[in-house]
């Protein structure tokens, strides 16, 4: 990655300094330079791209733990909901017996 540019730009620099030439040896820095900036460059990538993955694993952990709480709420609801309506049904069948108990006290009187 860029080992190219390294050993180009190193060979450069000392061509440079061998011939005199500060141009020559300018250029190899630059060269070396670009080589090592791309390794940075690729460096960051593969940090951008775990913490990229990294988030991605906590947002389906998040998601997984949401979708729990939310199964968890309703199965509470439901079992609410059903004593609810096993009180209804037996003050149903409480206020049902007064009523026959009243119908047959009409009767007799």
């Amino acid at each position: 990655m860029g080992i190219t540019d390294k050993v180009t730009g190193r060979v450069k620099q000392a061509a440079g300094d061998l011939m005199g030439d500060k141009g020559l040896q300018r250029e190899g820095a630059d060269e070396e330079r670009k080589a090592d900036a791309k390794q940075e460059l690729a460096q960051e990538e593969e940090r951008a791209e775990q913490r990229e993955a990294r988030a991605e694993q906590e947002a389906q952990a998040a998601d997984t733990r949401a979708e729990r709480a939310a199964e968890a709420e309703y199965e509470k609801a439901d079992a609410r909901i059903e004593r609810q309506e096993a009180a209804a049904d037996a003050e149903r069948e409480r206020a049902d017996d007064k009523a026959r108990e009243v119908a047959d006290l009409e009767r007799r009187t």
